[in-house]
């Protein structure tokens, strides 16, 4: 493997291992496979550092003068340019967006730059690939990024463990030369614990203040509302959240619901679109519409110690391998999905089917919330599904499993303001469909 020089940034880490743990979600195949996938075909050079309190390794040239400019900005303002993906496989179409958003061609090259706590850098070959190339470190042969093709010019991936790293002068000054940032999946307690309240958190803000694209998958996704569950004590099912919503395992900030633990004062990043806003992940593999009504139940005044208006707060999750794109202006803001092609072994619960994102909100407060007792809603829960379905055919002959785009889109910025549609590449949107709960389940029709 080629090195190169350590970029020009203030106070570099000497040259390190290069890192090979395999805690990615889509990554339990060798990162070697994909290294090679890299760099054999591009003659990409990769270089890897750690100091003391990080670890930073990138593929491509991150020296290389960049001039890409977010395309969401317009003279001194700037809208959001948003990804949140549900984990399992990654979408690729969805990175090509952000590479899109952010402005990055052939012309002004771009950095993408990966953020995670644990884990591999196994995203970077991934996104410094060609148009067309498969992913052969996975069994569904989906296609790579193509990011190179795209104008990319370096991916580099930053582990930073500690809140100590969440400072680092070398950590802050890659995240204010990225083009598009995204956070990986993983454990976003440590997210929480680590990066909230730090340096890095408002060098991220800065960064979806200037318009820069931001993304997560995963963790990484539930990180990106107002609010968040931080999973301070393990994960929640739906059947914990709704026999008790305030169980111990109920840790949503800023809430002050962390047991002691380091309490957020504020949300992680303020994302327009977003606000009281927040995002469940891997959701209709792991059945998440009771957890997810037990969050939105929790932050809004229908229950003790709720902090907004009931019926205004939003909860959005998504599939695994679906991603939901988040752009447009304040009162425009919208979101549209993308997702690798339909495969049945995804579909586990009841409101299938699978590459969908669901919103839901509450239309009346529940009629019991309350410690130790089960979340009572009397038909109060509205839910819509917007879904991808249908796979479009892959312009690559070489890589046939190919992520796409839909028609369909969701009004973020009005609840009321929605069209049930199918479209005619297949997309739809529907509902609302309409749950209450009792007894420590979901009561209502299936969400078909």
């Amino acid at each position: 493997m080629l090195s190169l020089p350590t970029p020009a940034v203030p106070n570099p880490p000497p040259i390190g291992a290069h890192m090979t743990s395999t805690l990615k979600s889509k990554a339990a195949p060798a990162l070697l496979a994909r290294a090679l996938l890299a760099i054999a075909p591009l003659l990409a050079a990769e270089a890897a550092h750690a100091g003391p309190k990080y670890s930073y390794s990138y593929v491509g040239n991150p020296a290389t003068p960049v001039r890409a400019k977010p395309v969401s900005c317009w003279q001194t303002a700037c809208t959001p340019s948003v990804v949140l993906m549900g984990g399992g496989y990654d979408v690729a179409e969805a990175f090509r967006w952000m590479i899109a958003q952010a402005g990055i061609t052939k012309a002004t090259g771009g950095r993408f730059v990966i953020l995670r706590a644990t884990g591999s850098d196994a995203y970077n070959p991934y996104v410094y690939s060609r148009l067309g190339t498969v992913d052969t470190t996975t069994s569904r042969n989906y296609e790579m990024v193509g990011g190179l093709d795209l104008g990319v010019t370096s991916v580099e991936t930053l582990v930073i463990p500690s809140r100590t790293a969440a400072a680092d002068p070398f950590v802050l000054d890659v995240i204010s030369k990225a083009s598009a940032i995204f956070i990986a999946g993983g454990d976003q307690a440590d997210y929480y614990q680590y990066w909230q309240s730090t340096p890095l958190a408002a060098a991220l803000q800065r960064a979806v203040d200037a318009g820069i694209p931001i993304g997560g998958t995963s963790a990484g996704n539930a990180m990106l509302g107002q609010y968040a569950f931080v999973a301070l004590n393990d994960t929640v099912t739906s059947d914990e959240a709704l026999a008790n919503p305030f169980n111990r395992y109920m840790t949503i900030d800023p809430l002050n619901t962390s047991s002691g633990k380091f309490i957020q004062t504020g949300s992680f990043i303020g994302i327009p679109g977003l606000e009281k806003t927040i995002t469940d992940d891997h959701f209709n593999t792991r059945d998440r519409l009771g957890r997810l009504v037990g969050f939105v139940s929790r932050i809004g005044d229908g229950c003790p110690g709720g902090v907004e208006r009931f019926d205004q707060v939003l909860g959005i999750g998504v599939d695994e391998e679906t991603a939901v794109l988040v752009s447009g202006p304040r009162g425009g803001v919208k979101a549209q999905l993308v997702a690798n092609p339909y495969n049945p072994e995804n579909t586990t619960a009841p409101y299938a089917p699978q590459n969908s994102a669901y919103f839901t909100k509450l239309a009346r407060t529940p009629a019991q919330c309350a410690a130790k007792k089960t979340l009572d809603i009397n038909s109060g829960v509205q839910v819509y599904r917007l879904s991808a379905q249908v796979a479009q055919p892959s312009p690559y002959p070489s890589a046939p499993q190919y992520s796409f785009k839909t028609n369909a889109t969701f009004n973020l910025s009005s609840w009321t303001q929605q069209t049930p549609t199918t479209y005619a590449d297949g997309s739809s949107l529907n509902g609302p469909f309409v749950y209450g709960t009792a007894g420590g389940a979901i009561l209502g029709a299936q969400v078909r």
